[in-house]
C-alpha cells in the first residue's frame, strides 16, 4: 500500500475524491438535486445536460417520426449507428415492459388471494360469534381451514 492510499486517521479529513462524490450524487439523488449539484461543481456537464434537454424539445416531432418508422421495420437510410442504437433501445424497453407485466401479474395474484390471516375489522360479527364474544384468544385473529 502506497502513502497515497493510506486510510485517514480519526480527525483527519479523507483525501478528496471527486469521482466517488459524483457517482454518489448521481446514484443517490433525484434529477433536480443532481442538476443543482452539477451547476455548482461541473458547469460544463450541467450545460451539456441542459442543451440535451433543449435539443430534445426542439427535435421532438422528428424523433417521434423516426421512431415510428423504425418501429414499422421499414427500410431506412439512417445508418447502422442509428439502427443499432434503436435496436438496443427497443430491447431495453421490451425487457422493462416484460418485467413490469410480470410484476403486475404477481401483484394481481397477491391481491386476489383470499387467504386472510387477519380480519379487516376487529368487530367482524363472524369472528365475534366464532369466539363466543370473547376477544382475548388467537382464534379471533386466525382463520382456520
Amino acid at each position: 500500500m502506497s502513502d497515497d492510499d493510506e486510510i485517514p486517521r480519526f480527525g483527519e479529513t479523507p483525501p478528496d475524491n471527486k469521482y466517488i462524490d459524483e457517482i454518489t450524487m448521481k446514484l443517490m439523488s433525484n434529477k433536480t438535486s443532481y442538476a443543482k449539484y452539477l451547476s455548482k461543481t461541473d458547469n460544463a456537464k450541467y450545460e451539456e445536460q441542459r442543451q440535451f434537454k433543449e435539443d430534445c424539445s426542439i427535435f421532438k416531432k422528428d424523433i417521434a417520426a423516426m421512431t415510428k418508422e423504425l418501429l414499422l421495420c421499414t427500410d431506412n437510410e439512417y445508418g447502422s449507428d442509428v439502427n443499432d442504437a434503436f435496436n438496443n433501445y427497443a430491447h431495453t424497453l421490451i425487457r422493462h415492459l416484460e418485467i413490469k407485466q410480470r410484476s403486475d401479474e404477481l401483484q394481481q395474484e397477491y391481491d386476489d388471494d383470499n387467504d386472510v390471516m387477519f380480519p379487516d375489522s376487529i368487530d367482524d360479527s363472524e369472528y365475534h360469534v366464532k369466539c363466543g364474544g370473547k376477544m382475548n384468544t388467537m382464534d379471533f385473529f386466525l382463520r382456520k381451514k
